[in-house]
């Protein structure tokens, strides 16, 4: 094994390390936009739920 060889190693080592990164990264802000918007449509639902309930007392 040469200088090149060691050094080719470690540079497609690093780039597999930064691929299971972003990988990660991707799925991490996947999960992280489902949760923001089961919350907003909870808000949504909610603020709903207040003119129906307006709309119901005014009759």
């Amino acid at each position: 094994m040469n200088i090149g060889d060691v050094i080719f190693q470690l540079v497609m080592m690093a780039l597999l390390v930064a691929m299971m990164v972003v990988v990660y990264m991707i799925a991490k802000s996947f999960r992280n936009r489902r949760i923001e918007q089961r919350k907003h449509d909870k808000q949504i639902e909610e603020k709903l739920d207040q003119i129906l309930e307006k709309m119901d007392q005014t009759k």
